[in-house]
Formats: structure tokens, C-alpha cells, sequence
């Protein structure tokens, strides 16, 4: 088992132990809201499966085995977007190690005789084409796993998508990553010296104190635009252009770069994964449950999240490129005013 960090030099750690009050709330109350499947059903559905194929069929629905490596080994993450397992359990990959590539997400590199653990769910087919659709920086592969009884299966897993023909660079992962990772592990009973190593050996970014969180800035002022001016530009009628609302903030989409510019294919998956999703709303309630920090409560609805969880959304969106007024930043977004409903908010 081993953990590859880019920079190994760096001497902060994951502190689990600032989101623990919160994400055990949380989870108490997605325990409440979730149903359990009936034994006799999923023993109907288990009769069928075959350890050699990644998926299920009984004649009456596919079920897809998938190995979660990130995010979605978390319960919450899950939850989040809709993903209700039929079962879920622990389980090793061989001549794997988990890696972190591009801005710290997790990734699965080749080598012999090493191995990760990560969490086997087993997904209805129609939730596995939605996490697809999410995953927009990977594509599906299948892998042998061992569960904790060294019984084997074969499963789908998701590895990142090359530039080019290189794989994306290694990188750091972010201590709320990481975070969410490592509560997935202990809440799916992940084997421990696993947990410990992810705990104390790998290097992560540290969360940003709320009073570093940056801001999308250059908004004109005295310019504001209702929800329905906002509707307006889904994406869907080619006289408006796109547009998406963050913490109040409207910004305008100011097009693809040029086919040929070296980071055309992930902005143009990146445009029609926000026009899928984002486009003519408010997102801040979104990119919450998107990118779920178990620091702060399960946002269940927009009044949920207080003034400091939005501004870390917003904080968020900067670091993807959306915030155009810092030099040397390319960014593809442009502020064109504010949402009326969320003045009072968006002036933080």
C-alpha cells in the first residue's frame, strides 16, 4: 500500500477532528431520510451475480459494481447527489496505489504488487450514467478487488482522463478531501492502518481560515437582475448567453478558448457539465452539495447553509478560474451584476 504526495516535503496533516461534531450530525440525519432495502430483495439481487462481471442483471434492472476511490466512499457525498447503493462494503484493490493528480482529486495508478482500499458500492445503472456525467474528468474502467473474506470481483472504478497522452501531474489533495475520504473509510469500516496512513502520512493543503476566503470582484454596480432574468439564460435559447448566479454574483460565460489552446477539452467538459447543471441559477446551495465540507451541516436546502458556507461556494468558484480580475488569470467567466433576492447576502 502506498500513498504518492507531490510534494512530500510539506509538513501539514489532516486534523479530522474539526468536522467531526458536524458530519455526525449529518449523518444522523441522512440515517433518518434513508430507506433500507428489503433482505428478500437484495438476496434476489445477490442470486444473480456473477464475481467475473461488473454488473448485475436479473432480468429486471442492471446494478453496476463501482469501486469508490474520493469522494464518494462518503455517505453524505452520496447522499448528496442522489446515490443509494443497494450495498456498500470494504475492499483492497490489487497492483493499484491511490494517487492524487491535477487540483488533489483521487486517482488509480498501476503497480504491481502494491494495493488501496477504498468502498464497493453496488448502483442501480441509471445512477451510474449520472455519476458519469459528474465524473467528467474520468472514464470508467474495471479492476479486480478483494473484499475483507479475500473473495474477489471484478468492478468498475474511475481513472482520470490523460492530456494529451500524459497522465495529469500529481498533486495535493485538499485537507476537506481528504477529510471527506477518510470519514467515508471509517463510516464504511475501511480497514484502520488504511485510514491512518491516509491520516498522518499524506500531505494535504490546509482549509483556508474564513477570513482568507476570496471573492469574485469587478461587479457592476447598480445593475441587477430577478431569478426569472436569470432563467432566461439556461443555455436553451441561443439569443441569451449562459449564465450562473454564484452567492448572488451573476456571471456571464464568454466562450470556449480555441480548439487547438491546450486546455480546450477539459473547459469544453467543464462548460457542458455547468450547462447541464448550473446554468440560469443560483448555484451556491449546489456547489455545497457538489462539494460537500463536512465542517459545516448537511445543507439540505438553501436556508441551511449560513453566510460563512456560502462565501466558502464562492471561495471555491475563484478557485476554478471564475473570478477574471486577478492578472495572469485566464478565465472564460465575466461578473455582469447581481441576483435581486440575494443583495443583502452578495455584498459580503
Amino acid at each position: 500500500m502506498s500513498i504518492i504526495s507531490a510534494l512530500p516535503s510539506l509538513s501539514y496533516r489532516l486534523n479530522p477532528f474539526l468536522s467531526d461534531i458536524n458530519f455526525k450530525k449529518s449523518c444522523e440525519t441522512v440515517l433518518k431520510k434513508s430507506k433500507s432495502i428489503n433482505k428478500r430483495v437484495l438476496s434476489n439481487i445477490l442470486a444473480n451475480d456473477n464475481p467475473e462481471k461488473p454488473f448485475i442483471n436479473d432480468d429486471k434492472h442492471i446494478y453496476i459494481w463501482y469501486l469508490a476511490i474520493g469522494s464518494m466512499i462518503n455517505p453524505i457525498s452520496l447522499y448528496l447527489r442522489d446515490l443509494t447503493p443497494v450495498i456498500s462494503y470494504p475492499a483492497k484493490c490489487p497492483n493499484y496505489r491511490l494517487v492524487f493528480r491535477d487540483c488533489g482529486m483521487a486517482d488509480i495508478q498501476f503497480c504491481e504488487d502494491e494495493e488501496f482500499h477504498g468502498v464497493v458500492h453496488l448502483l442501480p445503472i441509471k445512477q451510474m450514467f449520472y455519476l458519469d456525467q459528474l465524473e467528467h474528468m474520468y472514464k470508467r474502467i474495471t479492476v479486480d478487488i478483494n473484499d475483507y473474506q479475500e473473495c474477489s470481483h471484478h468492478v468498475y472504478v474511475y481513472k482520470m482522463n490523460l492530456i494529451g497522452q500524459e497522465e495529469r501531474p500529481i498533486n495535493i489533495p485538499s485537507e476537506r478531501y481528504l477529510d471527506l475520504i477518510v470519514k467515508g473509510c471509517e463510516h464504511f469500516g475501511v480497514n484502520s492502518v488504511y485510514i491512518n496512513r491516509l491520516k498522518y502520512e499524506q500531505p494535504v493543503i490546509p482549509r483556508k481560515l474564513p477570513t482568507t476566503y476570496e471573492t469574485i470582484n469587478n461587479i457592476p454596480d447598480d445593475i441587477y437582475y430577478t431569478d426569472e432574468d436569470l432563467l432566461k439564460h439556461n443555455g436553451k435559447d441561443p439569443i441569451f448567453s449562459l449564465w450562473i448566479s454564484v452567492n448572488g454574483k451573476i456571471l456571464e460565460y464568454t466562450g470556449l478558448p480555441s480548439n487547438d489552446h491546450p486546455d480546450y477539452e477539459n473547459q469544453k467538459q467543464f462548460y457542458e457539465f455547468v450547462l447541464s447543471h448550473f446554468a440560469g441559477r443560483e448555484v451556491t446551495h449546489a456547489i455545497s452539495k457538489a462539494w460537500y465540507e463536512p465542517m459545516y451541516k448537511l445543507p439540505l436546502d438553501d436556508d441551511d447553509l449560513c453566510d460563512e458556507h456560502r462565501a466558502l461556494a464562492e471561495d471555491m468558484c475563484v478557485s476554478w478560474g471564475l473570478d477574471n480580475s486577478r492578472k495572469n488569470n485566464e478565465s472564460y467567466w465575466r461578473p455582469v451584476g447581481r441576483l435581486c433576492q440575494t443583495l443583502k447576502r452578495s455584498r459580503l
